[in-house]
């Protein structure tokens, strides 16, 4: 069977199924975009809660629109399960599963994996399979790969395939690195929550298969969903593309960040740094210091290349130091905190902290790696009385376990505050109204721009 011409006539007349693993904040927005093309699609994903709320027409994401959400879920372009078995029905599989890192900071591959063990044991033959999550270079030739490869021994789709074809464990001869009839690609993420400029369909994307014709198919499907592909000679070219843009942010911010808390003791401005040298039309760009960052990318990323790094014997200095640089503000922004305490004669311990803002981000409700949590817990650690307000966020649990709920932002709630920290800087917050209740504000975000008696700046 000729198993690129049936896909390729499939994706040329809208028949195709695809099957989006994973429905967070990269998964679902792509699930609609192919959905709201008219593409039939599936999402799979382990939380009940999520495809019961899709299934619905229940929003979850920010950057979706509730009304298009629901739209292609009652015309039963869109919907959602638990059962991966379903994965038969799909003629592409795009993974966006999350890649957090373990307790000792080292690449969680255990979403990939699942995923492609399922892939592997319910897909059919002549499946187009991508990659989107945030990885590390050969992630895709030498940790898909070997999975997908291995599970199909036991997928009875393919019996039929191997009986013809021969052992499945020979060195296969042609197609996708020879005889499993199926393509495999990565194309990475690029989803800035919040963004009201660039969203999932107007970004350019990334794509590099591990052969010419899986790089066909890829493009034509995505072509579907997404205005502009950028093709490239590889899955490890695309994977280092991401690694690259996230790394090339989190060195400038950690450069920023360590340069602000070196003008902080020196007694200069490092905004009004900024500012001045943000004049300059070539050569610069500015970046903007903050308690940490956060997201599901940038603090990750370092340690990602970190980890291929050393299979290489390779050492990358620049990019460590970049990411114990971030792994260290949470730990100076509480520093912060206290010695604007200590100034008025109190300690950290039992005085009421109040935080506004635990999203990463100005207005989104994603708190993923945010630096807010951490400094929660180092504060509430110390005996400080802790609280947080944030209008997108109702409540959340920091790393250590700290449950809290959003207070409500009154004049009283301000007033019974020792100290208030702008953590996040939303657009909702009142700066004016904030200063005008408040006692003492921590402000880590430059959202008021002079310093005073009870101002202290990042």
């Amino acid at each position: 069977m000729n198993y690129k011409k049936q896909i390729l006539e499939k994706i040329a007349t809208n028949k195709e199924v695809v099957g989006v693993i994973g429905l967070g904040y990269v998964g679902l927005p792509l699930a609609v975009n192919f959905a709201e093309a008219g593409i039939k699609t599936i999402g799979f994903d382990k939380n009940p809660d999520k495809v019961d709320k899709i299934n619905h027409g229940s929003n979850y994401i920010e950057d979706i629109r509730d009304a298009v959400l629901k739209e292609v879920v009652d015309n039963v372009s869109l919907s959602a399960t638990t059962d991966f078995s379903r994965m038969a029905e799909c003629d592409a599989l795009i993974i966006a599963v999350p890649t957090p890192l373990d307790r000792f900071k080292k690449p969680d591959m255990s979403y990939i994996e699942a995923a492609c063990t399922d892939i592997g044991r319910y897909m059919k033959p002549g499946t187009f399979i991508s990659l989107e999550s945030t990885t590390y270079p050969t992630t895709t030739e030498e940790v898909m790969l070997p999975i997908i490869m291995e599970e199909t021994k036991n997928n009875s789709l393919y019996k039929e395939y191997y009986a013809e074809q021969g052992d499945p464990d020979l060195p296969p001869s042609g197609g996708l690195r020879g005889a499993a009839p199926f393509w495999l690609a990565y194309s990475p993420e690029r989803v800035d929550p919040g963004n009201k400029s660039f969203h999932t369909r107007n970004t350019p994307k990334v794509l590099g298969a591990m052969t010419p014709d899986g790089l066909e198919i890829g493009e034509a499907l995505y072509k579907k969903a997404i205005d502009q592909i950028h093709p490239v000679s590889s899955p490890r070219i695309a994977e280092m593309v991401k690694i690259l843009e996230n790394t090339y942010r989190l060195v400038n911010i950690s450069l920023i960040n360590e340069l602000a808390l070196l003008a902080g003791k020196m007694d200069i401005n490092i905004w009004e740094v900024i500012d001045a040298a943000a004049t300059k039309p070539f050569g610069f760009q500015p970046f903007y210091p903050g308690p940490g960052i956060g997201g599901h990318c940038i603090p990750l990323d370092p340690f990602y290349l970190e980890h291929i790094a050393k299979k290489y014997n390779f050492d990358l200095s620049m990019i460590h130091t970049a990411g114990h640089i971030n792994m260290r503000m949470p730990h100076y922004m509480y520093i912060k905190i206290a010695t604007a305490l200590n100034r008025h004669k109190k300690a950290v311990n039992g005085s009421k902290v109040l935080f506004l803002g635990v999203a990463y981000k100005p207005n989104i409700n994603d708190e993923r790696e945010s630096p807010a949590l951490e400094i929660m817990d180092i504060t509430a650690h110390k005996g400080g009385v802790v609280s947080y307000h944030d209008p997108h966020i109702p409540e959340v649990t920091t790393n250590e376990g700290n449950h809290f709920k959003s207070v409500e932002l009154t004049a009283q709630t301000l007033e019974n505050t020792d100290v208030v920290v702008l953590t996040t800087n939303h657009r909702a917050f009142d700066v004016e109204f904030i200063q005008q209740h408040t006692n003492m504000v921590v402000d880590l975000r430059n959202m008021i721009k002079e310093a005073g008696e009870k101002v202290y700046k990042l």
